[in-house]
This record gives C-alpha cells, sequence and structure tokens, in this order.
C-alpha cells in the first residue's frame, strides 16, 4: 500500500481525505505553470459541455457532428467525438510521434510517448437508458419491500413521487438532470478524450505513470498548444477547450469559430428530445412495477376482492390523460431534482405559468421558459426570485 496516494478506496475515510489532500497538492503544483491543468470537480467546471451559459442542461447532437478517430490513433475501435476535436487530437498524437521517433521525449513512455485513445464520446441516450435500469430495479425494489400495490396510473404515480421525494436530489430520475449529474459520464460532452484506461480512484498510478513522467511537462505543454485541457483528477482526460485559440481554429473549419457559435450549434437543450419519451418512461416503470392481480381485504377481514391492475398501451396512455398533466408531474419531478431556493407558492406559480405556456404557445417555450428559471441563479434581474415577485406584484395590481 502507498503510504502517500490512494491506491483504492479500500481504506478509512480519514486515510482517504489525507491521501487525496497530498495527491491533490502534488499535481496542482504544476497548475501555476499549465493553466489547462483543470480541476473539473470545482463550481462550474463540474457541468463542462453538459450545460449551456444559462445553466441549461445540454447534450451534443445539434448541426455539428461527431467523427470517428483514426484507427491508427486509437486503442479501441469505433471512438468518436466532436469533429474539430477530433481533428486536434490526431494532430496531437503526430506530433508526439514526431518528438518521440526524434527522441526530444522519451519513447518508452506507456502512455506519454506514443499518445493513443482508450475511451471518447458516449452517447448520452444509452448512457441514461443504462442508468434507469438499475433505478427501475431499485424502484421495483422499493414497491415490492413496502408491499405496495397500485391499480392504475394515477395510484402508482402517487407512490412513485413518495419515493422520488426522497430519492430524486442524488438519484435524478429524468434525463434533463441525469445530464448534469455524477451519474453521467464526462464523455457525453464529445469533448473528451481519455488516453489511458487505468482505476480513476488510483492516485498512486497517476504520479507513477503520469506526474513523475519525463513526459510530462512535455504533455501539458503540448495538450495547450492544440487546445485541451488535463484532467486534475485523471491526468489521462483532455478535453476540449472551446474557449481556447487553437481549438477555436479547428472548430473554424466548420463554421464554428467562437465559443458562442459552438454552443449555439453543436449542442441542444436535453429536455428538447428527452421530454417526448418522458411519458412512456413512466409507462414502462408502471408496468414494471404492477402485479398481474393482488387480493383486497374488504368490509372487516369478512370479504376478500381480486383487484387487476388497469393495462395501457401508449396511446391509451396519451388519450387518457392530456398533455398538461404530464408537463405538471415533469415540473413536479424537475423541483424535486434540483438543490433550489424555491417555496411551495412559488414551485405553484411557476407550473401554473409553464402549463399557461403550453396551452397559449407551444410545448418548446413553455419547457425552455421552465428550464430557463429553475436553473437560473437566483440573485439578479430575470432569476426566479425577481420573476416571482413580478408575478406577485402584477397579481396584486389586477385585483380589485
Amino acid at each position: 500500500m502507498s503510504q502517500l496516494f490512494i491506491e483504492s478506496n479500500n481504506e478509512s475515510a480519514f486515510e482517504l481525505f489525507n491521501k487525496k489532500m497530498i495527491y491533490r497538492g502534488k499535481i496542482k503544483a504544476f497548475s501555476s505553470k499549465y493553466k489547462n491543468l483543470t480541476d473539473f470537480n470545482l463550481a462550474e467546471k463540474f457541468f463542462y459541455g453538459r450545460v449551456n451559459r444559462r445553466f441549461i442542461p445540454v447534450a451534443f447532437g445539434a448541426r455539428v457532428r461527431l467523427r470517428n478517430l483514426n484507427s491508427a490513433f486509437s486503442k479501441t475501435s469505433g471512438l468518436s467525438a466532436a469533429i474539430f476535436v477530433t481533428d486536434a487530437f490526431e494532430d496531437l498524437v503526430r506530433q508526439f510521434d514526431k518528438c518521440s521517433v526524434s527522441g526530444k521525449i522519451n519513447p518508452s513512455d506507456p502512455f506519454l510517448s506514443n499518445l493513443r485513445a482508450f475511451k471518447a464520446y458516449t452517447d448520452p441516450n444509452k448512457a441514461y437508458r443504462q442508468y434507469m435500469e438499475k433505478q427501475f430495479s431499485g424502484i421495483a425494489n422499493a414497491f415490492k419491500k413496502r408491499n405496495i400495490k397500485v391499480r392504475d396510473f394515477n395510484e402508482f404515480l402517487k407512490e412513485l413521487n413518495i419515493l422520488l421525494n426522497k430519492s430524486a436530489g442524488v438519484y435524478p430520475f429524468t434525463q434533463t438532470a441525469f445530464m448534469k449529474s455524477r451519474h453521467c459520464p464526462m464523455r457525453t460532452n464529445a469533448l473528451t478524450i481519455e488516453i489511458a484506461d487505468l482505476d480513476y480512484a488510483n492516485d498512486d498510478k497517476k504520479i507513477v505513470q503520469f506526474v513523475k513522467s519525463k513526459n510530462w511537462e512535455f504533455y501539458l505543454n503540448a495538450c495547450r498548444s492544440y487546445g485541451f485541457m488535463v484532467d486534475l483528477a485523471a491526468p489521462w482526460r483532455i478535453v476540449a477547450d472551446i474557449a481556447s485559440a487553437p481549438m477555436l481554429s479547428y472548430a473554424a473549419r466548420y463554421g464554428v469559430g467562437s465559443t458562442n457559435a459552438i454552443l449555439a450549434n453543436a449542442y441542444m437543450p436535453a429536455h428538447q428530445k428527452y421530454y417526448k419519451e418522458f411519458k412512456f418512461w413512466l409507462l414502462r416503470l408502471y408496468n414494471t412495477v404492477k402485479l398481474k392481480n393482488f387480493l383486497i381485504t374488504e368490509g372487516c377481514g369478512a370479504t376478500s376482492r381480486r383487484i387487476t391492475p388497469k393495462s395501457y398501451s401508449r396511446q391509451s396512455l396519451v388519450s387518457q390523460f392530456p398533455e398538461s398533466y404530464f408537463l405538471k408531474l415533469y415540473c413536479q419531478i424537475r423541483f424535486l431534482e434540483e438543490e433550489s431556493q424555491f417555496k411551495d407558492f412559488e414551485k405553484d406559480i411557476l407550473i401554473d405559468d409553464t402549463v399557461e405556456l403550453y396551452s397559449s404557445r407551444n410545448i418548446v417555450m413553455a419547457l425552455q421558459n421552465f428550464e430557463r428559471i429553475l436553473n437560473k441563479p437566483f440573485d439578479y434581474r430575470g432569476s426566479m426570485t425577481y420573476t416571482i415577485k413580478q408575478h406577485i406584484a402584477r397579481r396584486d395590481a389586477e385585483e380589485p
């Protein structure tokens, strides 16, 4: 066992904390010289590439395409990233290969001589489906453990709401919240490539294989020159810096030569695509937890009656419950998922306004307005606090 650095999480909390501090101190010593050595667990950086400037969760897949990495530059077939990121990475690899051959860097380094990609873009829809498989299993077990029996979709939603009140803040239900949670891989941003397949928990390996490498500072400098940040917590993870001149020069080839252009053209709000399937995720969960039938006792235990829970198809669900019903439900769950300062009456106002906006305009505008307010900081004009105050002021002014 390393005396200074974590090798696994099978140590005491005290040891893990102390060793993590030693690791961070060791690696952060380089951050004053190499500004691209980045702590992605710090503040807004945690959401990098997964929220827009309004902190609304986003997903890659608008008008900028993915491109597969050259197979000669990757250890795994079919790896991809945003097209301008693959261009930059392949040029970075060529630079390493050139310097390795010429002897400018140590050619025997296992990771920092001949750079190769081990991991890259992860489809957020696939990641969410895998996550929800586990969530469905956990919710189904909770229904079984609590002996919860439901007769129809309405009863199911009441019971689900009780469970989500306790869990949604840590284990989000919607893909919108999933996109900016710790359960969502950073690689879904299409800006991230990993050049090793090491244990994220093993700080000792990070120090030995990277920080103590003869090529370490060359690596940091080269990544900076090609527009990549290096993740302080996983130094084999490099992330395109879409505010840097080198990366923007690659992006300009595809008509997105500014940070704003990349955000506007490469990403779309996560809720836009997800919400279309929201009601059917609920239906699938309902079908997972409902029993084929069950007995209920009536009349002081004198008689029993067998209940067969109601079945729904996608079509019958849509016909029996209006869109406003699901929109309101979506908003309620989103409130459970977010840490916020909303009071109950503020939530009611925003939900009512969202449903009203849907009725008078359209679902896209209603959801965009809701997510914009939900995800916004609270202390300035346009924030939720400001919006609520304005709403109350207008309401009071209209009352006789």
